[in-house]
């Protein structure tokens, strides 16, 4: 059975691979983990493994790319909780491959949202829960 415990960490992207295993970790050294992602049914199996190992652990399934969903969800995050220790922006990637030439600016922009933009929402968005109290 898994408790709620005194540290709070949100993981972007962890519904699989470095994001999940940041998770684990940072469960298995006593914090309560949110997972994020877009995945919806990778986050509950997720969620359904740190619990089975007694990690405290909850879902959020929202895109890193849409502000108004992150500062939504991280301000929802920070009440429930009333903190957040540790942010790890971990969501990104290239969306695909693609030879600079033959990049199309639609998918640019996308790459940038979600590498750049992404970490700059949830850092401003968190602001205010990671302070020092």
């Amino acid at each position: 059975m898994s408790k709620i415990n005194e540290r709070v960490a949100v993981v972007t992207g962890a519904t699989g691979g470095i994001g999940f295993e940041v998770a684990k970790r940072l469960g298995n050294d006593g914090f309560t983990v949110v997972l994020n992602g877009i995945e919806d049914q990778a986050g509950a199996e997720r969620v359904a493994e740190l619990i089975a190992l007694g990690i405290t652990a909850e879902y959020r399934g929202f895109d890193v790319t849409d502000e108004q969903a992150v500062t939504s969800n991280i301000n929802a995050i920070g009440e429930k909780y009333g903190k957040i220790d540790v942010l790890v922006n971990n969501a990104g990637g290239l969306g695909g491959r693609s030879r600079f030439e033959e990049m199309t600016t639609e998918f640019y922009r996308f790459v940038m949202a979600l590498n750049l933009d992404s970490t700059f929402f949830c850092i401003k968005s968190s602001d205010s829960f990671l302070k020092e109290k």
